[in-house]
């Protein structure tokens, strides 16, 4: 008796699935993930993982320095936006934040939303030959 009123009210399943696919179609309509980038240096180079980057998403630069000398990581692409960075417990907020000096062995993340495409350059200015950059384009690929 019970299973034949829960089937009437819910249309044999047929409306409880539909319901389910809208509230899976809501959760992921507004909801991005943040896009990563990995820079790792090693022997005073900068190695650098990019996936393909778009205009508007979250953002997150893991800088890993594996050399025993303390490096710098700056750009301007930082320049106007919301930045902020986490490094050994400790969070700095900004708005153009120029960069970041990296001590040896150590670790930071940089977080911000890309709003302008192009090439950004990045380097080291106490190495100025160390030097990567990052692209980012205003087309959406297919």
């Amino acid at each position: 008796m019970i299973a034949k009123q829960v089937e009437e009210m819910w249309g044999g399943g047929r409306l409880w699935l539909a319901a389910c696919f809208v509230l899976a179609l809501c959760s992921q309509g507004g909801a991005q993930a943040e896009q990563r980038i990995e820079v790792t240096i090693k022997d005073f180079t900068f190695l650098t993982k990019q996936i393909p980057l778009r205009l508007g998403v979250a953002t997150v630069i893991a800088i890993t320095n594996q050399d025993q000398e303390r490096h710098d990581f700056g750009s301007t692409m930082f320049e106007g936006i919301p930045t902020r960075v986490e490094s050994e417990g400790i969070v700095s907020y900004g708005r153009g934040i120029g960069g970041l000096f990296l001590d040896g062995k150590k670790s930071a993340l940089i977080r911000f939303t890309m709003e302008r495409p192009g090439r950004h350059e990045f380097r080291c200015s106490i190495h100025p030959n160390m030097k990567g950059e990052l692209l980012l384009l205003n087309v959406e690929a297919v």
